[in-house]
């Protein structure tokens, strides 16, 4: 049972917050597609066990994060690859500093900021569940990383990272409130105050930082569903997507001129969509992809027609010939949609184990 100071706790953290609404009645569910995705890259498994997080860099290559979160003594540890236009792929920057607490560290969004600099959710939920991931900053001169940094702590699980109008928007999937397991949000960070020093955030979902605030259907009997939001994305109209990974429901905030919330709706809701993980919107057309871990699926949101669809999907691979295996993060770069496979399977999951290859895949768009 939820105490009172439990209560208590739950409405002082979304007092800020705009009423939750329910807009899926809108969006239209289209019939699924089948695009066959292809190898974009195969990681050599020596150095790379488990990939993530994606962002291009200024010279239009692709950075990609590894939490190596398997075999993580046996690989060296987390890194950073660049997988450069002709695909060939090397280490970028292996010295992110672990965690004082955990003897680890866990890369898992990532993105460059106004500033040029790289910007990583640290992800210790898995090692440590009291408040010990990270907003990580990779100091970038020349183009070349010269050291890294914590630019914020006191997250749960820290999980994605969006750029949007000079503040860093990070997802925390986990809040972990006192008989709420099912909360999580999403704080924006401004690069000004990022500049004064390290960024400490409250606990217990309270943070005067939060901007979004969610709150998973729990099912019985299944802790796997209360993991909350993952993916953050913004459209060109400057509003932020993100899902739950958890549950698969997708909601998007909107937010006034001086950057605070002023609507939350619900896009989609729906018992076959049981799983959004990473996100991101194609500038050119405005549509957001979204990656369907547990269901080896990717989905595509259009804004502009309300309608939501399942544009690939194939059942438990190793992920040879570029199939899907747990994809968790899309990027697109022009007609290109680029997916990470984490394949490192949990309860629930079409993917069963971890096997070889590990890499990233991608599908032609029609534009």
């Amino acid at each position: 049972m939820l105490s009172l100071a439990g209560i208590s706790l739950i409405a002082a953290s979304c007092s800020s917050l705009p009423e939750v609404e329910n807009a899926t009645s809108t969006t239209v569910m289209l019939p699924a597609v089948s695009m066959k995705p292809q190898t974009f890259v195969t990681l050599d498994p020596s150095t790379c066990s488990v990939p993530d997080g994606m962002s291009v860099a200024a010279d239009g290559s692709i950075i990609l994060a590894a939490p190596n979160y398997i075999d993580y003594e046996k690989v060296g540890g987390a890194k950073l690859f660049r997988i450069d236009k002709n695909r060939n792929v090397s280490v970028w920057f292996d010295k992110l500093p672990a965690h004082p607490d955990t003897g680890k560290v866990h890369p898992m969004g990532i993105e460059f900021g106004p500033d040029g600099n790289l910007y990583i959710a640290d992800n210790q939920y898995f090692n440590n569940k009291d408040y010990k991931s990270r907003l990580l900053r990779v100091v970038v001169e020349n183009g070349k990383p010269v050291r890294c940094e914590v630019a914020a702590s006191g997250f749960k699980l820290a999980n994605a990272v969006r750029w949007h109008n000079g503040k860093v928007y990070v997802s925390d999937t986990h809040f972990d409130l006192p008989g709420q397991p099912n909360h999580s949000g999403v704080y924006a960070i401004s690069l000004e105050e990022l500049n004064q020093g390290e960024v400490k955030i409250e606990p217990l979902g309270q943070d005067s930082h939060l901007v979004a605030e969610y709150v998973a259907k729990a099912t019985p009997g299944s802790e796997a569903e209360t993991d909350g939001a993952d993916g953050v994305t913004f459209d060109n109209q400057g509003r932020m997507y993100s899902g739950r990974f958890g549950d698969g429901v997708l909601s998007r905030t909107t937010f006034n001129n001086a950057g605070e919330p002023i609507s939350q709706e619900i896009l989609v809701d729906d018992p076959s969509i049981t799983c959004c993980d990473g996100i991101v919107c194609d500038k050119d057309t405005n549509k957001i992809y979204i990656t369907n871990s547990k269901r080896n699926t990717i989905h595509v949101y259009d804004p502009a027609k309300s309608t939501f669809q399942i544009i690939a999907e194939n059942n438990d691979t190793t992920g040879a010939g570029g199939l899907l295996d747990q994809p968790c993060e899309p990027l697109v770069i022009g007609n290109q949609l680029i997916i990470v496979n984490f394949d490192m399977p949990f309860p629930g999951m079409k993917n069963t184990k971890h096997d070889q290859p590990v890499g990233l895949s991608v599908i032609k768009l029609d534009k």
